[in-house]
């Protein structure tokens, strides 16, 4: 199994930069791992923030391949306790 994360956007702090760099390394232990970031489009004068928002969704939607498991991580979506994630994550490995 070989997990992919991918984030819009580059984070401008270094401090998270540097946790996620900390959990690639020890994730890599366990399974294949890679952290894909897509750049975050401009907004232009004449696209809405939903119009942004589709945009950089196709653009998120063509690094997929078929048969690839989707989890999205959305500050409205369903709430997971690490463990639980975890056990998530785990259903999908077998």
């Amino acid at each position: 199994m070989k997990i992919k994360i991918i984030a819009i956007g580059k984070t401008k702090w270094k401090f998270l930069q540097s946790g996620m760099d900390e959990f690639s390394k020890r994730l890599d232990n366990y399974v294949s791992f890679d952290f894909q970031v897509i750049p975050d489009l401009k907004k232009k004068a004449n696209l809405s923030i939903g119009e942004l928002q589709k945009q950089e969704g196709e653009l998120f939607l063509k690094q997929l391949q078929a048969g690839d498991e989707l989890i999205l991580l959305d500050e409205n979506g369903k709430e997971y306790t690490s463990v639980n994630f975890s056990k998530q994550v785990q259903s999908y490995q077998l």
